[in-house]
């Protein structure tokens, strides 16, 4: 896993008003992954699989599209102890995959993860902005939620994709 300087990569497409410079919070990760995008993309878009490989997330259900995640697809999941029910805003196979959601108390953010060819496989990027008021509050603290659970995600997504 690279830790690194969190600075917004610029091949990311956010929704309006959603970006990292409009946000109080944002959280980068990235992880370079033995397997080729299509593999990767698989398992993002099988969201209902998630809480078989990822402990942060649960009680996911298809509202809008589906089985799969795809182009303009709702979904709801339970993640970090809320109920977030996001929508696909990008959907460019086996390179980015980005939504956006309402969040508890007025915030509001956006989620985007980024898959980059590489020798011997792929580097995967994941990103969240968020913004609303309680965040001035509560900014520092979610932002290490954000860094901590996306990196265990991160490292599950590598497990999984590397597995024989």
């Amino acid at each position: 896993m690279t830790r690194h300087a969190q600075i917004p990569d610029s091949r990311i497409t956010w929704p309006s008003g959603q970006s990292p410079s409009s946000s109080i919070v944002f959280a980068q990760n990235t992880v370079d992954i033995n397997a080729h995008a299509e593999k990767i993309w698989a398992l993002l878009i099988d969201c209902a699989r998630w809480p078989s490989w990822y402990k942060h997330c649960g009680n996911i259900s298809i509202l809008r599209g589906g089985p799969m995640l795809s182009a303009s697809a709702k979904f709801r999941f339970k993640t970090i102890g809320f109920f977030f029910e996001p929508e696909v805003v990008t959907f460019d196979p086996f390179r980015e995959l980005t939504w956006s959601a309402k969040g508890p108390a007025g915030t509001s953010g956006a989620h985007a993860w980024y898959i980059e060819p590489s020798q011997g496989g792929c580097r995967v990027i994941t990103e969240e902005a968020q913004k609303g008021i309680l965040l001035r509050f509560l900014g520092g603290r979610t932002t290490k939620t954000l860094l901590t659970s996306h990196g265990e995600w991160l490292r599950a997504l590598k497990a999984l994709a590397e597995k024989k």
